[in-house]
């Protein structure tokens, strides 16, 4: 049976973020209050995803915007929620971000609950939804590949 197109009501962008620290290449996580995830935002009219995913993580973890750059793309998602009985069709467009610059987590606390860097193994055992654990898993084969740019493939 063919897919059906899906519509989104919603799309937002965000991504998985990651520094060398000195447990090696760490990824950052955030908590809402109940499920830990990846930082991620609506994306506004006009805006490219790209934007929004360096706006959102910018925003959520409080990293400096421009020691952050996309590295590669990551798997969209696509999932359907219902909030006040609505349905809400979501699109998330998922990038790898690396932070060029200081690491220091200072998550916004009226967006985000906590944020933390772990490795990638602590990371897929924290996080709960598949889309997340897609993302997490596509970017450290990226890095284990050591491709030109991410922290594995840099001198």
């Amino acid at each position: 049976m063919p897919r059906r197109s899906f519509r989104p009501t919603e799309v937002s962008a965000g991504g998985v973020v990651l520094h060398r620290g000195a447990q090696g290449v760490e990824v950052c996580l955030i908590n809402h209050g109940r499920y830990w995830g990846l930082p991620k935002g609506n994306v506004e009219p006009g805006e490219r995803a790209e934007d929004t995913a360096l706006r959102e993580i910018a925003e959520e973890t409080g990293l400096d915007a421009a020691t952050l750059r996309i590295l590669a793309n990551l798997p969209t998602s696509e999932y359907v929620y219902r909030r006040g009985g609505r349905l809400i069709f979501k699109r998330v467009h998922h990038f790898l971000v690396e932070v060029t610059g200081p690491a220091e987590l200072k998550p916004d606390p009226g967006e985000v609950t906590e944020a933390a860097w772990l490795s990638f193994d602590d990371a897929l055992a924290r996080v709960t939804f598949r889309d997340t654990v897609l993302a997490l898993r596509e970017a450290r084969a990226i890095v284990d590949a050591g491709v030109p740019g991410t922290a594995a493939g840099e001198p």
